[in-house]
């Protein structure tokens, strides 16, 4: 129990350093601070810097995901859609539910969540960052669905689109000023739902 707290605390903690990181990077330009510049205007020490971030990379794109499943991981998101659907929903209707969550941190956090959002698009070092952690989310994500439709490949080919099309709805969500990431949630699953509607049992 103690240690459960104390994990829960610490993951407080890094999420509340890694959103200090992504304002101060937005703010004097994520190339033109390294990470030492970047902890001091933090207010943290460099140990305790990298004692929660292996890079700056690490800490402004941890920034932007801790916002976007604020409720929790995706994967975990989908997990609780998966067991909240009816037999034979259809698995894009379950991944949509599960993108509620950003939904709402979407309309809370706004332009501020936008213009990290284009900073980690923009830099390459922190796009292919973020891309390796999507990768992360796709396996996650395979292994809920693996274990309800019983088809390894048919899981990853799923998660995979999946997780590209909410990536697509907050990358247009991001550089279109206005938009709305509901609206753009259901234009692309919906679309997926035209190629093919697999079901979850």
């Amino acid at each position: 129990m103690q240690n459960d707290v104390r994990d829960r605390s610490r993951e407080i903690l890094r999420a509340e350093l890694a959103d200090a990181a992504a304002t101060f990077c937005v703010e004097h330009g994520f190339d033109n601070v390294t990470a030492n510049e970047l902890a001091r205007g933090i207010g943290v020490s460099r140990a305790t810097f990298f004692r929660y971030f292996a890079s700056k990379e690490d800490a402004v794109v941890s920034a932007a995901r801790f916002a976007a499943t604020r409720a929790g991981s995706f994967a975990q998101s989908v997990a609780e859609a998966v067991e909240a659907a009816a037999p034979g929903t259809g698995v894009w209707v379950v991944m949509r539910a599960a993108t509620e969550p950003m939904v709402a941190t979407a309309e809370s956090r706004g332009d501020p969540l936008r213009a990290r959002i284009r900073m980690i698009n923009e830099v390459p070092a922190l796009k292919g960052h973020l891309a390796s952690q999507q990768r992360g989310d796709q396996s996650a994500v395979a292994d809920v669905l693996g274990a309800r439709l019983g088809d390894v490949r048919v899981a990853r080919a799923l998660a995979a689109a999946g997780v590209a099309a909410v990536d697509f709805a907050w990358h247009e969500w991001a550089f279109t000023p206005g938009s709305r990431l509901r609206p753009l949630f259901d234009a692309y699953f919906a679309a997926l739902s035209d190629i093919a509607t697999p079901k979850v049992d």
